[in-house]
């Protein structure tokens, strides 16, 4: 079975109608929204949308036949300390859009530092912070799955953080696995992190980084070991590849729509050589 193909929109275009065309015509399965603009309005984050709203994203994915792999929620990306009911009103808007857009996966994230880099000491508040986010969902939907996204300046920056993380949600928190990410960490994707969390691991962003420099690079031609990475996921398990490449964010006016396509054409040439 063939990986199944998704991405996030946002990095081609503000405009929904642009993302879908473009993944439409690349043959990408699925969208990974997080943020929108719809016709005759404005950009919005996915969590913002409002039921009319999201109906008519709903009509618009189905008129191109993508489906939504899982919602890129900012969910957990907030200081440690921050007011967790704000968490939890963005979580109610994630649950709201992927009950609309037809998925059990919503991203969500292990809590920044409120200054400087996340310290040990200070994880086991902020895996409570993060079990506050889970029981909230479970009380509102018990279908759905919280998706933790490592982060290179967040509590679950590590292998081993991710791995409490996952301990502290249970059966309803699965891994987003991001290599890119575990670069800007200073761990080494597959030799390190897919041993402790590969088993975990239900989405994988395909984003990929240099370590010396800490600059984005398409699929396969920095030390994410994406090749290594893919090689040993299974496509039964991994339910998307979601294609986050970040090329746009290191370049002054860049065309958005060609470096995502370039980004889709790398990670087609990896899977090609596995």
């Amino acid at each position: 079975m063939a990986f199944r193909l998704s991405g996030f929109g946002d990095e081609i275009s503000d405009d929904l109608e642009v993302q879908l065309r473009v993944l439409s015509d690349l043959g990408v399965d699925a969208l990974e929204p997080r943020r929108v603009r719809l016709p005759g309005s404005e950009v919005k984050n996915i969590v913002e949308l409002s039921d009319t709203d999201l109906n008519r994203m709903r009509r618009m994915l189905d008129d191109y036949g993508i489906a939504c792999s899982q919602i890129g929620s900012p969910v957990g990306k907030a200081p440690l300390g921050s007011d967790v009911s704000v968490q939890c009103q963005q979580l109610e808007g994630a649950i709201r859009a992927a009950t609309a857009l037809d998925t059990q996966f919503i991203r969500v994230f292990g809590f920044q530092a409120v200054s400087g880099m996340p310290q040990v000491n200070e994880r086991p508040a902020a895996r409570e912070a993060f079990r506050r986010i889970v029981d909230h969902a479970a009380s509102i939907d018990s279908g759905i799955t919280l998706s933790l996204e490592n982060e290179h300046d967040l509590y679950d920056d590590s292998p081993e953080a991710c791995a409490e993380f996952l301990e502290t949600g249970g059966a309803s928190v699965s891994m987003c696995f991001d290599p890119g990410n575990f670069v800007r960490a200073g761990v080494r994707p597959f030799d390190e992190a897919w041993p402790i969390l590969g088993s975990a691991t239900r989405m994988l962003h395909i984003k990929d980084c240099l370590s010396d420099g800490h600059r984005w690079v398409p699929a396969g031609l920095g030390d994410g070991q994406l090749v290594d990475v893919l090689d040993a996921a299974d496509s039964e398990v991994v339910a998307y590849l979601s294609i986050e490449p970040h090329l746009a964010n290191q370049v002054d006016d860049p065309d958005r729509e060609a470096l995502w396509r370039s980004a889709h054409d790398a990670l087609v040439r990896v899977l090609e050589s596995l």
